[in-house]
């Protein structure tokens, strides 16, 4: 996506938001939700999760997007009184957004203008482009623990860089990618069975991303994994939609 011809104004106006819940794999009850931002093209069709992330091409602009969605959400989530139901929201966020100078300031600005507990607001922590400064990371991911904030590593692979030093720093959860939930090879089945159980050894959740069948829940609960999001327990909703989903459950 070319900044100059989706600039800010334009992309956060096509900006849609949805919601998917992510459910405990031992009673498939709501955990909590995870805030989904997708893109209204001109043809009226929604574009993927891609074009968002290739907008957000630097710590400033990612900020100014994250803010933008969470305010977004927010007002919704208010407008819905999801906090009738307790209800915990997860929001992307970039790594290089994570070390932003002024991120707990912005957070804690657009949070406390809505009824979101602290306890209740998580990020997921997205790595587009690989974390070089593991110091700076460890202390950005500090602040937000010691806030009160939830975090989980998100789009786990096999490959992706500093896993074990990310995951031992003060993180909720880890957040299996789609691909790896998907793979039936052995070799992927090991790095989740090793995953989970070193995210078990310190108290952490284990949440699997792409679930579509009741094999792959089994099979995830048989490697270890705790929690479990896709289309097997619901589709991304907007926002009215969940409204009536958390009513009926």
């Amino acid at each position: 996506m070319n900044r100059d011809a989706f600039p800010d104004e334009a992309l956060t106006a096509a900006i849609r938001i949805f919601y998917q819940p992510i459910v405990r794999l031992a009673d498939m009850r709501t955990a909590h939700v995870e805030v989904l931002a997708r893109v209204m093209t001109a043809d009226g069709t929604l574009d993927g999760p891609q074009a968002v992330l290739e907008a957000m091409d630097g710590t400033e602009r990612s900020m100014r997007l994250t803010s933008s969605i969470m305010q977004r959400a927010l007002a919704e989530y208010d407008g819905l009184d999801f906090a009738a139901h307790d209800l915990g929201l997860a929001f992307n966020l970039p790594l290089d957004a994570m070390l932003h100078p002024e991120l707990m300031g912005i957070i804690e600005r657009v949070r406390r203008g809505s009824g979101l507990a602290v306890r209740n607001t998580s990020f997921e922590l997205t790595e587009r482009h690989p974390v070089h400064d593991l110091d700076a990371a460890r202390v950005a991911i500090c602040d937000l623990s010691a806030a009160g904030y939830g975090l989980a590593l998100d789009d786990i692979t096999p490959q992706m860089p500093n896993l074990a030093a990310l995951m031992a720093m003060p993180i909720r959860a880890i957040k299996l990618d789609r691909s790896v939930v998907m793979g039936a090879q052995a070799p992927m089945q090991e790095f989740i069975r090793t995953v989970s159980a070193r995210a078990a050894s310190s108290g952490q959740e284990v949440i699997a991303e792409g679930i579509e069948t009741g094999v792959i829940r089994a099979r995830m609960r048989g490697l270890g994994v705790t929690h479990g999001q896709g289309f097997l327990f619901c589709p991304p909703l907007p926002a009215a939609a969940l409204r009536d989903f958390l009513r009926a459950a």
